[in-house]
């Protein structure tokens, strides 16, 4: 089921500032390019923002008061250009009670590219010798879907993550947009050859991609949501930043390093708390009935998480005949970040190990970064994809998998929860 995004008619701007290259673009109610105004801030974004955006309504003759939406890029890119550019689109959206939309960096190069029967892989610059790399699918009518979480790093980490990305699209194309490329250009052609022809945006990034994407006018039909990797519409606004920064990272493990989780089997009596948890996390939960049905399975491997005092997460899998399948992960917003999930996975790893399981897969929403950054960081790899598995987004899911070396079962193997009182977060 496609989202399709209504924002109300009348006059807008487009802020975007998520590199050293800002553009403002106001646009009358039919949508038409009034004034553009662009320049190289290099890290004057807090500086030079309000000027720029200042003189394109002057030219565009619009008043601020009359706007009907304004639109942000989310990021990846700068850290500093994205909050500042989301604080003076929300400021602007607030003074004059127009909607707010935004798209990111990624998925804003990945519509306006115009690519067909491709893997298309949007770059921007991420400081010092990384980028930041989206990964997208466009059909042979040039619609454009998302196809995994964006990654960051060097040159040579994103060639093996496009390497593992076109096992999933068989036969499509590479191609490389977005004004990451430049740089890296001789490396990319070295290992796709015609990879960055025809060029899209290597200047820099564009006030009218970001228009187009965050307003859902993209090829192929106005299809927005997390299928088109977009914001879903009506939701807050968040930012894509990628990876975090390094002093947020350092406080976060600070304060939840001293909050143990205790991991314990999966027991009927867990079910109506669990049941009521997954009416809260997920659009399409389990039911009731479900679980009772899955506990009594002989392959299932169920486990719950518990942190200060209550159900924190919980997991359901089956495991058996050297191979195993990962059905259900959940952890309760409050206690997300918190190492929950990794302990709940790395426990069922430890648990297909000892049973001599050499592979376990999964299910998982293209949209769904954060899971994927996890399943990723346990050795998961993308194995496939299913069209549209998820009916009420219209969303792709992504097959991941895990493999081990065979081992010898382990009949005196215990779950690291078990026999003492607590794991402790990885992160």
């Amino acid at each position: 089921m496609s989202q399709v995004l209504r924002v109300p008619p009348g006059p807008g701007c487009a802020i975007e500032s998520a590199t050293s290259h800002v553009e403002i673009l106001v646009c009358d109610a039919a949508g038409a390019a009034r004034a553009l105004e662009a320049e190289e801030v290099g890290f004057g974004h807090a500086r030079r923002l309000a000027p720029l955006l200042a003189a394109a309504l002057e030219r565009a003759g619009t008043a601020a008061r009359d706007l009907a939406w304004v639109a942000a890029d989310l990021g990846p890119g700068s850290f500093t250009g994205v909050r500042v550019g989301l604080a003076t689109a929300e400021a602007l959206a607030l003074a004059a009670g127009a909607t707010r939309v935004g798209a990111s960096s990624l998925a804003g190069l990945a519509h306006g590219a115009g690519a067909r029967r491709a893997l298309l892989v949007p770059l921007v610059p991420a400081g010092r010798r990384d980028l930041y790399a989206g990964f997208f699918r466009a059909d042979p009518r040039g619609r454009v879907t998302l196809l995994a979480a964006p990654r960051v790093g060097d040159p040579a980490a994103l060639l093996a993550a496009v390497a593992e990305a076109r096992g999933v699209v068989e036969g499509a194309a590479v191609r490389f947009v977005g004004p990451g490329v430049a740089r890296e250009r001789a490396r990319l052609e070295e290992a796709h050859p015609g990879s960055t022809t025809p060029e899209w945006r290597l200047g820099g990034l564009s006030a009218r991609d970001l228009a187009a994407a965050a307003l859902g006018r993209l090829p192929g039909g106005a299809v927005c949501g997390p299928a088109a990797g977009l914001p879903v519409p009506g939701e807050s606004l968040r930012p894509l930043y990628v990876r975090s920064a390094q002093a947020e990272e350092r406080v976060r493990r600070g304060v939840f390093a001293e909050l143990p989780i205790r991991l314990r089997g999966f027991v009927r009596d867990d079910i109506p708390a669990v049941a009521a948890i997954e009416r809260r996390v997920f659009a399409d939960p389990w039911s009731e009935g479900f679980f009772r049905s899955e506990l009594q399975q002989p392959m299932v491997y169920a486990r719950i998480a518990e942190q200060e005092g209550r159900i924190a997460g919980y997991l359901v899998a089956w495991l058996g005949a050297g191979a195993g399948h990962l059905g259900n992960l959940a952890v309760i917003p409050e206690a997300r970040r918190r190492g929950v999930a990794r302990a709940l996975v790395a426990d069922l790893l430890a648990r297909a190990r000892a049973l001599g399981a050499t592979a376990v897969t999964l299910e998982v929403r293209v949209s769904n970064f954060a899971a994927q950054a996890l399943y990723r960081a346990h050795g998961f790899r993308l194995a496939g994809l299913r069209s549209r598995y998820y009916r009420e987004t219209g969303e792709d899911a992504l097959i991941m998998e895990w493999r081990a070396p065979a081992a010898a079962p382990d009949p005196a193997w215990q779950s690291p929860g078990i026999g003492r009182a607590a794991m402790h977060p990885e992160s």
